[in-house]
């Protein structure tokens, strides 16, 4: 009987000691701060943005003729309205761009064997890839999912802007004498023209700035023409007009610029 007494006790100890570490968890977290935040609705908000893209470049355009598809980091500045407009100015440089008909590029260079001798008599190693960049202002709306998250949903956006690209042309230590930094110009087809632009994806935008990003599909239409006074492979200025068309996908990080604000603490019972 008192063993049994002893053991009924201790587990009505055991049960009490557990009772009390819920009770007292339970106060504890009833009291852990609530942030409240202008991010947990709809407010305004500015923020900067790093992103990357890939961009694949269509087969009716002028530049799928020229270059293969290209790659490209960016930043974005942004504002958005309290009721979920975007205004937004974009700066991205495009890269690795593999180029096409280098051969017929070079023609006017190259020797019987379609070489390119540089000033010790030997082939040179020229080095030729699609380089770019655009500049665009942006307008867009954030059309949110949820109630609860009024800074992230759909995001929608369109935008006009320039973009200039051209051919890199790496000729080391200038040794072939008819790439040097003038001459290149007459085979950098440097272009320049309008963008129209557009993008579809999800944004969010939250109070913890580690979990703010976004993510879609952009699309480029171009309208442009040639820069150079000269090209030397056709002995003259390029006088066409070209049509560009990319589409792109893009991801980027977040950065909001709001302060955070003071954080609260409730009761509850």
């Amino acid at each position: 009987m008192y063993i049994k007494y002893f053991l009924f006790n201790k587990q009505k100890q055991f049960t009490i000691i557990v009772i009390l570490l819920c009770s007292l968890v339970l106060k504890v977290h009833s009291q852990i701060p609530i942030r409240q935040s202008r991010v947990d609705s709809a407010g305004l908000i500015a923020y900067l943005s790093a992103n990357y893209s890939y961009n694949f470049i269509l087969k009716n355009s002028d530049l799928y003729q020229e270059s293969g598809n290209i790659m490209g980091i960016g930043t974005n500045l942004s504002l958005k309205t309290k009721s979920n407009w975007t205004v937004e100015t974009g700066f991205n440089y495009y890269f690795a761009g593999k180029v096409k008909g280098v051969d017929s590029l070079f023609s006017m260079i190259t020797n019987s064997s379609g070489l390119i001798i540089d000033g010790n008599g030997v082939p040179a190693d020229i080095e030729v890839d699609t380089r770019a960049w655009s500049l665009r202002l942006e307008g867009g709306k954030i059309f949110p999912l949820s109630q609860k998250a009024r800074n992230a949903g759909l995001h929608v956006k369109l935008g006009v802007g320039v973009l200039q690209r051209y051919i890199f042309i790496k000729n080391p230590d200038n040794l072939v004498m008819q790439l040097k930094e003038e001459y290149k110009k007459g085979y950098d087809h440097l272009t320049l023209g309008i963008t129209l632009y557009q993008f579809i994806g999800y944004t969010r935008l939250s109070y913890n700035k580690f979990s703010c990003f976004y993510g879609g599909v952009e699309f480029y239409e171009v309208f442009s023409k040639r820069q150079r006074e000269y090209d030397f492979n056709l002995m003259g200025k390029d006088n066409r007009k070209f049509f560009d068309a990319m589409i792109g996908l893009k991801f980027g990080w977040i950065i909001p610029l709001y302060k955070q604000e003071n954080v609260g603490t409730y009761y509850f019972k």
